[in-house]
């Protein structure tokens, strides 16, 4: 089809879009006149309905390019090490594109090397023919600019290999900037979740004292405000989940290491020991041993801890032997190309060394393979035993290298100095998380403190507005109302359901921005829960000695 005949498509399909948008507009507003007669207030969502369609049909493919966008980005460190490495291996161009488009991880680059390797080989282009042709049609701008630029290089007559290898620091470079921008959008985030949560406080605040001005039920207003708090809570994970780098700290393998296995027991025991703290709380009822709500929460929910700390000893450990693997992968790149290639000779040589919490599993590895067995389950085994998602990825990018006849310590030079970039912005992304987490505590203790004396306040007035005489009741009966003592239990309850639900979503966004599992968030989570208690109960005693209140839980 020609270029023309596209255009005229497209210009037609535009007109008739405009078209059936402004007669859907039209028919809406003259039937808002009898829809309004028939349903009353329920007109709204009759309009809304197609609203949100026709919203959905237009944004569907900016937010697709999006996604796609995104899955670049997020792989593309990966993208241009894995073409290091199998370019050091001479391999043929079309087999390296095959290679890559097989591996289903790189998601949207997956699929954009498929039309690559498909225009080689079933258009007969030649691989600069194809970069230039997906180059014009990717929605990715680093992308884009690397195909053009190998592209260039490959018409001037350039060695691939060559070519490869000096664009690990273009595109690292990229990436680096594209890292350090999300990790900058976090800290604008931490800014506006604070002034938003802040906000939403004062809001819930004014929530529980309205009740007295208008007469509305305390409990619908609060039931609002605790549904209301909690979308915007998702609404902020939402965002920052779409902001944060998407680089996992543990494997993505899909298959369960030991590490797994144990934090799934220790989850399932933590469940069991809260069950029964809960029963024990009930039977105490019975002997008149009441604890206040927000402590008996607590109390149930602290055996969570327990895989939280766990996940998080792990996540460190982690960390450390991501530390450790570009130094190993470098002593073993060089030793093995010294002895002609003879890996399992390297690693014998190489237990005698000290790479840190990496020196066990190393050991492991070399006992593996020294059984000539399976090698590469015997590599596989070892990247998950890690539990390192950047040791999984750069391993199997090594091993498939050297399979293909690579010189072990070129691939190892370019997986290591890649490692060592994206160990580097790690670093910075922890700094940043850990400041997140001192504001999600401070966050939590101010909520609570708000809206815990809010609460006292309203039980003031409430014992002051039932203490006075039947004359005055009437005189003023207009203007304030009174608040049934059943329903301030109700409040109470609502009041920490709000705290939970901010607290635990507040335990996801942490993990969110440090890139762990949120299991080993946990720990904020029962953090949390006893920070708003305690603020709770300091707001309790404030109010009892300043306003002469009983006790919230009384």
């Amino acid at each position: 089809m020609s270029e023309y005949a596209v255009r005229n498509r497209y210009r037609t399909a535009s007109i008739v879009s405009v078209l059936v948008i402004a007669i859907t507009l039209a028919v809406m507003i003259l039937m808002i006149g009898k829809l309004s007669e028939i349903f009353g207030l329920f007109t709204l969502i009759f309009l809304a309905l197609p609203l949100i369609s026709l919203l959905a049909v237009i944004l569907y493919p900016k937010i697709k390019k999006g996604r796609v966008v995104n899955e670049i980005e997020n792989n593309i460190h990966f993208y241009i090490t894995h073409l290091g490495a199998l370019a050091t291996s001479e391999v043929e161009r079309r087999e390296m594109m095959e290679i890559i488009h097989k591996r289903t991880e790189y998601g949207a680059l997956a699929e954009e090397t498929r039309k690559i390797y498909i225009l080689m080989t079933k258009w007969g282009k030649n691989l600069a023919q194809a970069c230039k042709f997906i180059a014009r049609r990717t929605p990715s701008k680093i992308f884009a600019d690397f195909l053009d630029r190998m592209a260039h290089e490959l018409d001037s007559g350039e060695d691939l290999k060559e070519f490869i290898k000096r664009e690990q620091d273009v595109v690292m470079s990229a990436y680096t900037t594209l890292y350090q921008s999300k990790l900058y959008s976090i800290d604008i985030f931490k800014e506006i979740y604070v002034s938003l949560i802040i906000s939403l406080s004062f809001f819930a605040a004014f929530g529980i004292i309205l009740p007295f001005l208008t007469g509305t039920p305390i409990t619908t207003i609060l039931s609002a405000v605790v549904l209301i708090f909690i979308m915007i809570d998702l609404g902020i994970m939402a965002y920052l989940k779409a902001i944060a780098p998407s680089d996992p700290i543990w494997q993505q393998s899909g298959k369960k290491s030991d590490i797994d296995l144990k934090i799934l027991r220790l989850l399932a025991l933590a469940a069991l020991i809260s069950a029964a703290t809960i029963v024990v709380l009930y039977v105490l009822t019975f002997f008149q041993i009441r604890i206040p709500l927000q402590f008996a929460v607590c109390i149930a929910a602290t055996p969570l801890i327990i895989p939280g700390l766990y996940a998080r000893r792990e996540e460190k450990l982690i960390m450390d032997r991501d530390r450790n693997a570009p130094s190993f992968l470098m002593s073993l790149g060089a030793s093995a190309s010294a002895r002609g290639g003879n890996i399992l000779q390297s690693l014998k040589y190489l237990t005698a060394h000290d790479f840190g919490i990496l020196t066990k599993n190393v050991k492991a590895l070399y006992k593996r393979l020294n059984t000539r067995i399976n090698k590469l389950k015997a590599w596989e085994k070892f990247a998950i035993e890690t539990g390192s998602n950047l040791i999984y990825r750069f391993i199997r990018m090594f091993v498939e290298a050297i399979n293909l006849g690579s010189d072990p310590k070129d691939v190892a030079e370019i997986i290591s100095k890649n490692f060592i970039t994206i160990n580097n912005l790690r670093m910075r992304r922890a700094q940043t998380a850990s400041s997140f987490v001192g504001i999600a505590y401070g966050v939590t203790v101010g909520i609570a403190f708000s809206l815990y004396i809010s609460f006292g306040v309203v039980q003031t007035m409430n014992s002051l507005y039932a203490s006075f005489e039947q004359t005055a009741i009437e005189s003023i009966g207009s203007i304030l109302h009174t608040v049934p003592v059943e329903s301030l239990g109700i409040v109470r309850v609502l009041i920490f359901i709000v705290l939970a639900a901010h607290a635990l979503i507040s335990s996801f966004a942490i993990k969110i921005a440090d890139g762990g599992r949120w299991v080993s968030g946990m720990v904020h989570f029962v953090g949390m829960l006893w920070a708003s208690a305690g603020m709770g109960y300091a707001s309790e005693l404030v109010m009892k000695y300043l306003l002469n209140i009983q006790s919230f839980g009384s």
